[in-house]
Formats: structure tokens, sequence, C-alpha cells
């Protein structure tokens, strides 16, 4: 008895502390990027895994290999159980996230479902990774990560944007005409990344020599990709006109200008790598600078809107108020 009255006593005392623990919107913003720049990071691991033909350094899951945990002390299986720890890490930081977003005040239910939906595509990619070793580093598995990965780091950078503005409604700083062109570039620039995955998945990185490719000719879908990279140039090079014949506030342009030279930077690269018969090296910079690519865009079109300013502490009766709606 004596001993259930303590157990009683501490969960009583630890809702307490909860209750009394406070995230201010400022910190949580900080929050919120870490864990877009941890998913962003693990694209980028994840690509050097498959570069260095180690993602069946590990064959099995959750086990790295057998009955154990931890990979024996050679290349190929450290540098897939690296990426594993790296995964767990970032786990732990999606979940604090999470947690955080229920402890801002004051609470908003917006950056709640956006830090659970975080946490889902997690879980998702926790379980979609062990799927795709259980299958021998099959393209279609390994392209459905990939993209996977995206939708996470998509989820994680409106977070960060809404946990950047206030919570007054949109209002765009730009005509419709901008909006919807930056929403086709958004659509281009997707099928341009789904078939990048289609090129990797038929060319010679495949992760493992035991991976099988896909049935198509790499010249052909190298090709389609590239079209798809020249047309989203020429898009972006009819927004920026457009964004020079408006009255519009310079840091938009400015990021316009600055989607433009990463989308150059990434030709040049694509380009170079497959004409140099696509080096490890040149594949793992043009993986990195997808994924900057895809973040600056995203940023960008979400920026053509204002919010307002990000709020303060909120009062003692509002912050009562959010404590009874969490």
């Amino acid at each position: 008895m004596h001993g259930c009255n303590r157990i009683i006593f501490v969960f009583r005392s630890t809702v307490q502390w909860l209750k009394e623990w406070e995230i201010s919107p400022k910190t949580y913003k900080n929050m919120a990027l870490f864990s877009l720049i941890g998913l962003s990071l693990i694209i980028i691991s994840g690509g050097a895994v498959r570069l260095t033909q180690s993602g069946l350094g590990c064959p099995t899951w959750p086990n790295c290999q057998g009955s154990h945990l931890v990979a024996s002390f050679s290349l190929h299986p450290m540098i897939e159980f690296t990426n594993r720890v790296i995964t767990i890490f970032l786990t732990v930081a999606v979940m604090v996230a999470t947690a955080g977003a229920f402890f801002r005040r004051p609470f908003r239910k917006d950056l709640a479902w956006l830090a659970v939906g975080m946490v889902f595509g997690l879980i998702g990619q926790i379980i979609l990774g062990g799927i795709t070793v259980l299958e021998k580093l099959a393209p279609p598995f390994v392209m459905a990560h990939f993209i996977l990965s995206l939708i996470c780091v998509l989820d994680a950078i409106v977070l960060y944007y809404r946990a950047s503005s206030g919570t007054q409604p949109s209002r765009p700083l730009v005509g419709k005409e901008v909006i919807w062109l930056s929403r086709l570039m958004l659509a281009v620039l997707s099928f341009v990344l789904l078939i990048g995955t289609a090129v990797t998945g038929s060319g010679p990185h495949s992760g493992s020599p035991l991976a099988v490719r896909l049935p198509f000719a790499l010249r052909d879908v190298a090709q389609l990709h590239a079209d798809g990279v020249m047309f989203l140039i020429g898009l972006t090079l009819a927004m920026l006109f457009l964004l020079h014949q408006g009255s519009v506030v310079d840091v938009i342009a400015k990021r316009g200008r600055s989607l433009l030279w990463l989308m150059l930077i990434q030709g040049f690269i694509g380009y170079t790598q497959y004409f140099s018969n696509l080096p490890a090296l040149l594949v793992g910079f043009h993986i990195a600078g997808a994924t900057a690519l895809w973040i600056a865009m995203l940023w960008f079109n979400l920026t053509l809107f204002d919010r307002g300013a990000l709020e303060t502490k909120a009062p003692e009766a509002t912050m009562n108020q959010s404590v009874h709606a969490v």
C-alpha cells in the first residue's frame, strides 16, 4: 500500500511538472528547424550508403547481422549501421519536437498536427527501410524510400514555416500569376525528382552488387529527366520575368534567383556525372543538391504568403485556455 501511494505521488508530481513546462514560440521554432535539418541530412546519409555499395552491409532488420544488433568492424556493415544510428537519433529529435508542440505556449493546433504527421512519416520510413533491406534493395522500394523522405521534409518545412509565422489568415505577397506559376514549378520539380529515382534505379549505383536494376535504358530515362529539368528552368525564367515586371518584395525576387542558380548547378552536375560515367562522388553531390533544391522550392512557395509576425508568449488567461485545449 505504501509503495502504491508512492507511485501515485510520483505520477501526480510528473503531471504537475509537465503542466508547468512551457516552450516559447521562438524555442519551438528552433526545435522545428532542427527536425528539418535532421530529416534532410538523413537523405544524404542514405545516399552515401547506396553509393558505397553498403545497402546490404546489414542484411537483416532490426538486427544488423543474424542475432547481432551492432555491425561487425568492417567497412560496409559499419556504414549501414551508422546510417541506422543516425536514424535513431533523428527519431528522438522528431519525437521531442512533436512533444514540444503540445507544450508550446500559446498552444497551436496546426503545429501539433504537422508534428504528429512528421512522426507518422518517420515511422513509415523506418518500416519501409526495413522492407527495402529484406527485399534486397529492389529499386521500387528504394525509390519509394527516397520519395517518402521528401514528403517528410515537406511536412517538416511547413512545420518550420508555420512555427516561424503568426496565426493571421494567409495574405499573398505576389499576383495570382506568380502563385500559379510557382505551384506549377513545384509540380514539375516533383516529376523531375521522381524520374531521377528511376534514373538511379536503372544506373550502376544500386547499393549492393546483389540488387537488381530497373528494365529501362539508362540513356532514355536520363534524357527524360534532363528534359524535365530544362522545362523547369524555363518556368523559373518566366517566373523571374513576372517578378521583375511587378512590384514585389526584394527578398522574394532574391529567392527566385537563388532557385535558378540551384537548378543551373544541379544541371551542370547532372550532365557532368552522366558524361563521366556516374562517379559516386558526383552522384552524392547531385543527391545533396536535389534535397537543397526541394527545400528551396518549398520555401519559395510558402513565403509567397504572409501570416503575420510570430506571436510572443501568451498572457496568463490565454495560456490557461491553451492548457485546457491540450
